[in-house]
C-alpha cells in the first residue's frame, strides 16, 4: 500500500480573510485512512495549491521570466541557460533552476489534482463542498497543463491508475484535449462566487475561452468569454495601477489570483524591484530587490500618447517618479542594465520594504484578459485576425473599449487586429508571458522579434525559427531520467 503525503503551506494570514485551504496542518497518512473525510478533502486539494507557490512556478521566477521571450523584457540575473532560450540560441534545456524546477512545480499540482479527482468522489461528504473541492482540482489541472503545453507542446498525461503514463509524452492535441474536458466540467461545478485565492466559475470559463484562442476555435472561444461578461460578477476596475495593491489586488477584475500572505510566497514585487532604487539620493535597504526581469526601451517608447498603464508598469532612469521605502523622487536603478524597470508592482513598498514577500495577490486571470480575447474572436470571426490586421472590425469595438478607454485612450469605432496587438502588449505586460506566447499563437512572433535591432548587450538581435522556436527544448534531465521515452522537441539536440 504505497503512503500518500499532503503536503500543505505553513504560514500566518495575511489579512482578515480567512484563506484556511492554505493554511491546513501537515498530515501524512496511509491510502487506507486518508481518504474518508471532509476535512481530508479539504487538506488534499489545499496541496495542490501549494506547488504554485514556489519560487519558479506561478508565484516566482520563471513566471516573471516567461517575459524576457518576448520583445518587452529581459534578464538581468546570469542564469546562462534560459537566457540562451530566450535569445532562440539554446540546442537544449539544461536550465535546472528557472526552467525544470517550473516544470517539476507545475506536475506537482497535476499528480495531487489527478488524485483529489480520483479520491474525493468517493468519500462520504456535503455535495456542494464535494463539488466546489472537484471544481477547483479540474481548473487547477488544466491550468497546470496549460503553461506545460504552452511552453512545451505535448507533455506525459500523468493517470493515477496507470502512473507509468508519466513516462510518455502525449500529443500536443491530446493535451489541449484534457485541459478543455477539465475545464469544461470545472464550469459546472464552480460558482461564481468564490473565496479570495479560489478559481470560481468566472475563472474556468475565463480560462476556456484563452484555451479556445489559442486553439483557434473563436466562436467557442467568443461564447466562453461571453459566459463570464454576462455574468454580471465581474468588471474592470476603474484604476489601472490600483489592481496591483495590497487594498485592491482581488477586486472583481481578477479571475483568478493566486493568494499571498505576507512574509511567505508568492514573491513577485521583489523579483521586479531594482536592488539600488535611489543611488544613494534616499536612505534604502541596498540590495533587496532581486531586479530579476526589467524592461527595455523599446517597449517604454511604444506606449501610445496618454496611456496612464505607462506610469503604472515601467520607470525610467533620471526620467519618472516613483515612490519607494518613503521617498517619491526620479529613479536611479544604477545597477540596472537598461534605463527602464518595471514597476508594476512595486506599490506594496511605497511606505517601507517589508521583506521578499509582501503580501501581493499574483494577478493569474484578469477580466481585461478576457475581454481582450472576446474581441479577438469576434475579429476572427468577421475578416479580421493576423492575417488580415489592418480590417477594421465595429463588432469588436465594445469589449475592446473598455480596456481601451480604462487606459485613458480614445475609443476606436472599429478597432483593427493592430490595434487590439497594442492593447494586449500594453494591458498585460510583465503578468506571465502574454506577449511571447500571443505572438507565437498568431505565428507572428519571427516577424517581430527578428525585426528588432540590438539593444545594449542585454536584449542582442535575434533570430526566432518558426516552428522550432514556437516551443521551448525539454528539459533534458526529464529526458534523462526517462530512459529515452521522452523525446526532443524538433530542431533541439
Amino acid at each position: 500500500m504505497k503512503k500518500y503525503t499532503v503536503y500543505i503551506l505553513m504560514a500566518s494570514l495575511l489579512s482578515a480573510c480567512s484563506k484556511d485551504f492554505l493554511n491546513k496542518e501537515p498530515h501524512e497518512f496511509t491510502d487506507a485512512v486518508f481518504w474518508k473525510t471532509a476535512d481530508q478533502a479539504e487538506s488534499a486539494l489545499g496541496g495542490v495549491y501549494s506547488p504554485l507557490q514556489g519560487e519558479e512556478a506561478l508565484g516566482g521566477e520563471e513566471w516573471c521570466g516567461m517575459e524576457a521571450f518576448s520583445d518587452i523584457g529581459y534578464l538581468n540575473d546570469n542564469y546562462s541557460d534560459f537566457i540562451a532560450m530566450t535569445e532562440f540560441r539554446a540546442v537544449q534545456n539544461t536550465e535546472n533552476d528557472l526552467s525544470l524546477n517550473s516544470y517539476k512545480e507545475y506536475y506537482q499540482v497535476i499528480k495531487r489534482a489527478n488524485d483529489v479527482l480520483y479520491n474525493v468522489p468517493n468519500i462520504n461528504m456535503d455535495q456542494t463542498q464535494k463539488s466546489r473541492i472537484l471544481g477547483e482540482a479540474n481548473f487547477l489541472l488544466a491550468f497546470a497543463y496549460f503553461e506545460e503545453v504552452i511552453r512545451y507542446g505535448g507533455v506525459p498525461i500523468y493517470d493515477p491508475v496507470h502512473t507509468e503514463s508519466a513516462l510518455t509524452r502525449a500529443t500536443e492535441e491530446q493535451v489541449w484535449d484534457l485541459i478543455e474536458t477539465s475545464l469544461k466540467t470545472a464550469t459546472s461545478q464552480l460558482s461564481f462566487d468564490h473565496e479570495e485565492g479560489r478559481p470560481g466559475q468566472g475563472a474556468a470559463w475565463g480560462l476556456l475561452a484563452k484555451v479556445y484562442a489559442y486553439r483557434k476555435k473563436w466562436q467557442e472561444c467568443k461564447d466562453a468569454a461571453e459566459k463570464v461578461i454576462g455574468s454580471g460578477k465581474h468588471s474592470l476596475y476603474p484604476i489601472y495601477a490600483d489592481l496591483f495593491t495590497l487594498e485592491h489586488d482581488n477586486e472583481s477584475e481578477m479571475l483568478w489570483v493566486l493568494g499571498a500572505r505576507y512574509d511567505s510566497y508568492p514573491i513577485t514585487p521583489v523579483l521586479y524591484l531594482p536592488n539600488n532604487v535611489w543611488g544613494g539620493t534616499h536612505p534604502e535597504p541596498i540590495g533587496e530587490g532581486w531586479r530579476l526581469v526589467s524592461a527595455t526601451n523599446a517597449f517604454y517608447d511604444t506606449y501610445q500618447t496618454g496611456d496612464i498603464r505607462k506610469k503604472a508598469t515601467v520607470a525610467k532612469r533620471n526620467v519618472d517618479m516613483v515612490t519607494y521605502n518613503g521617498f517619491t523622487d526620479i529613479l536611479k536603478a544604477p545597477n540596472n542594465q537598461s534605463e527602464v524597470v518595471c514597476i508594476k508592482f512595486m506599490l506594496p513598498y511605497a511606505v517601507t520594504y517589508t521583506g521578499w514577500a509582501p503580501g501581493l495577490n499574483v494577478p493569474a486571470l484578469r477580466y481585461a484578459d478576457i475581454l481582450l480575447l472576446h474581441a479577438e474572436a469576434i475579429m476572427n470571426l468577421n475578416g479580421g485576425g493576423p492575417q488580415n490586421r489592418t480590417t477594421g472590425v465595429a463588432a469588436a469595438a465594445e469589449s475592446f473599449n473598455k480596456v481601451r478607454v480604462r487606459a485613458g485612450l480614445d475609443p476606436i469605432a472599429s478597432p483593427t487586429f493592430n490595434d487590439l496587438m497594442y492593447e494586449r502588449k500594453m494591458e498585460l505586460a510583465f503578468e506571465g508571458g502574454d506577449r511571447h506566447f500571443d505572438l507565437v499563437r498568431w505565428g507572428l512572433a519571427a516577424e517581430v522579434y527578428n525585426s528588432l535591432p540590438a539593444e545594449g548587450t542585454y536584449k542582442p538581435a535575434r533570430t526566432f525559427v518558426a516552428p522550432k522556436n514556437n516551443l521551448l527544448p525539454y528539459p533534458q534531465q526529464e529526458i534523462d531520467n526517462s530512459n529515452g521515452s521522452i523525446l526532443q522537441n524538433t530542431g533541439y539536440n
